[in-house]
């Protein structure tokens, strides 16, 4: 019975190294659009990229934590939350709970094909990367937004893409565009909220060598960038339907109810933002997947109909040979 409390503590750090809560609904962004693309549909090859997709870029959160641990002790913010540094779970574990994720985040992209399961082991590769002391991607300027918007957005796109086949280019490249652009954006974001942390801990990036003036331009600039492309996607190439925006544009006022009645409260332009990313997420996940899910709904009660009225005929042609 001592062992208890020490196992859900240790059960609970794997659960917090996870961090799923950052990521789930952008990913779910990203692969529902790379599908929408491809013309796919709501099934279980769906159901096996999302996956796939959520549990590889959970994979390149939780071994980040396991790297940055010496790195975020030093700050009291981060030390708190990653579980790691905060001795709710050694590095030893944690470390194992990644190979163990990015083993079935790897299974799942081999399950789907070959180019889903090359696109998958790209990204947990530069995941790893991305981390890795030896090489750490994240602190080479550049490096670190390519292999961000890769590992993040990108390539989770790409590999719903290639799950159910191929369009022409003129249809992915911009909603290709928009999700690695607000990748790229939110990826600087980052740097310039953690700046001064990062200056401690000796860590440097393209904010800290370009400065947080420029960094800031580059990231509006990404931004403004990934939005265009998103309105080419929906007014252009029309590939959601107009209800899933309306849908998406209820949803994004009501969950940003809150965070405007914060506003002034924040002092910076970056922590000004922060608030306003998470509901605009959300809102567009469930409106993506409302559209999928709806499509299957129907498309299942649209045959139900078929085959009771099929049922009906058959039924009544033995009844009129009976009479």
């Amino acid at each position: 019975m001592e062992g208890t409390p020490a196992m859900k503590r240790q059960l609970g750090g794997v659960l917090r190294l996870t961090r799923f809560q950052e990521y789930t609904s952008f990913v779910t962004v990203t692969t529902l659009l790379g599908a929408a693309v491809a013309h796919g549909s709501f099934g279980w090859p769906l159901i096996r990229v999302l996956a796939a997709n959520w549990l590889a870029v959970g994979f390149a959160f939780m071994i980040n934590d396991v790297e940055d641990a010496p790195d975020d002790a030093l700050s009291p913010a981060k030390a708190g939350r990653n579980p790691v540094s905060a001795g709710d779970l050694s590095a030893r574990l944690g470390r194992a709970a990644s190979i163990i994720e990015a083993a079935f985040a790897a299974a799942l992209y081999a399950w789907l094909g070959l180019w889903p399961f090359a696109i998958g082991a790209t990204c947990l590769g530069i995941g790893y990367l991305y981390s890795w002391r030896r090489v750490r991607l994240k602190t080479v300027p550049v490096a670190d937004l390519v292999s961000h918007a890769l590992m993040l957005a990108g390539l989770q796109f790409l590999a719903a893409y290639f799950t159910f086949g191929r369009s022409p280019a003129w249809q992915w490249v911009f909603p290709f565009t928009s999700v690695v652009a607000i990748s790229l954006y939110g990826q600087l974001f980052n740097e310039l909220r953690d700046f001064d942390g990062d200056l401690k801990a000796g860590v440097t990036h393209t904010a800290s060598r370009v400065g947080p003036r420029v960094a800031h331009f580059l990231m509006m600039t990404w931004l403004g960038i990934g939005i265009a492309s998103a309105i080419v996607t929906v007014f252009v190439i029309r590939l959601i339907p107009a209800w899933v925006l309306l849908v998406m544009l209820a949803l994004t006022g009501v969950l940003l109810l809150r965070p405007l009645l914060k506003a002034r409260r924040f002092r910076s332009a970056v922590e000004l933002q922060q608030p306003f990313q998470k509901p605009v997420e959300v809102a567009a996940a469930v409106s993506l997947a409302a559209w999928f899910g709806g499509s299957w709904v129907l498309s299942t009660l649209d045959w139900e109909i078929m085959l009771t009225v099929q049922r009906w005929m058959i039924f009544l042609s033995r009844i009129g040979k009976g009479l």
